[in-house]
């Protein structure tokens, strides 16, 4: 079943950008889940363009630079397919064609995961080279003394996407705070001002409804770090 995305109509966001990224992204999951035939799924950008304007008043502008942006981050992809075509002159030339849709990162994001998600790619990082530095199970890598935060990140990542009492524009912004507080503890001198600010954004929303308990013990974590 598509996955709808909510009215943003007097919904509190955070970057400006986030609800029009949201927009693409779920137009992308509803063609990924309701095409018939794989090579029907991706979508052209003028196709695209068009089914903003109208559900959703975003200009063309808007609509390039935030797929660009879901591009960069790994949530959506390009399809490149190379076209033939011949000129009135006869001659036969090729022509790239360029469509794009929602990657697995971006399906994972919606429907909070999976048991059959992509391993991260960390097996070209000799970690016993690194002292302090241990991998999850899940294939994460961490600060060997922030394991217990980094499993408690873990389920409050997967309490903030199964509540409904979250919007998914906050949810987004949630997701992106988290990946930041991921990023640092990854490190072996995590930047404790950068976890600090992440995660003041983040309790501002996580601490609602299913994600309490959670969001409560990330909390408890984080401060005794300070």
């Amino acid at each position: 079943m598509a996955i709808k995305a909510k009215s943003t109509a007097n919904q509190p966001t955070g970057n400006p950008n986030d609800a029009k990224r949201d927009h693409i992204l779920r137009f992308l999951y509803e063609r990924h889940q309701n095409t018939k035939g794989i090579q029907k799924i991706p979508t052209g950008i003028r196709d695209l363009q068009s089914e903003m304007k109208r559900h959703h008043g975003m200009t063309q502008a808007d609509v390039s630079s935030n797929l660009d942006y879901l591009i960069q981050v790994g949530w959506a992809k390009e399809v490149v397919k190379d076209r033939s075509f011949k000129t009135p002159g006869g001659m036969e030339l090729s022509r790239e064609q360029v469509k794009y849709k929602i990657s697995d990162v971006g399906i994972n994001h919606l429907e909070a995961g999976s048991v059959f998600k992509k391993p991260q790619a960390v097996s070209h990082i000799n970690v016993t080279n690194v002292q302090g530095v241990t991998i999850l199970g899940d294939g994460n890598i961490v600060n060997a003394k922030l394991t217990d935060l980094a499993r408690a990140l873990d389920a409050l990542d997967q309490a903030i996407a199964s509540t409904k009492e979250l919007t998914d524009e906050q949810k987004l912004d949630s997701a992106g705070d988290l990946s930041t507080i991921r990023t640092q503890i990854a490190k072996k001198h995590p930047d404790m001002n950068i976890i600090k600010t992440a995660w003041e954004s983040l309790k501002a929303v996580a601490t609602v409804g299913g994600a309490a308990d959670a969001a409560m013990k990330v909390g408890q974590l984080i401060s005794g770090l300070f």
